[in-house]
């Protein structure tokens, strides 16, 4: 088994991740209220990561399936099953 690294602050502070202090607006409202979901992930444990990056994805798909000048979507079930078979 290898020894713990010693790595210096000036180390650390070069290699740690920088997360981006807030995403610019796309102009698209709903885009924009998916978006926003992301800044929640920065703070959130990592087992957490993967539902919060599944409702950020869900939250665009609505966007992106949203019809202009109508209301948005109902809520979608995905955990159905699909008519073609298995989900």
């Amino acid at each position: 088994m290898t020894e713990p690294n010693n790595v210096t602050e000036a180390e650390a502070e070069r290699t740690a991740a920088h997360w981006p202090e807030a995403l610019d607006s796309t102009g698209d409202a709903p885009v924009d209220r998916a978006l926003s979901l992301l800044e929640a992930v920065h703070g959130a444990p990592v087992a957490d990561h993967a539902g919060l990056y599944a409702a950020i994805h869900d939250s665009l798909l609505e966007a992106l399936d949203a019809e202009p000048g109508l209301p948005p979507a109902a809520n979608r079930d995905t955990t159905a099953t699909r008519p073609e078979g298995e989900n």
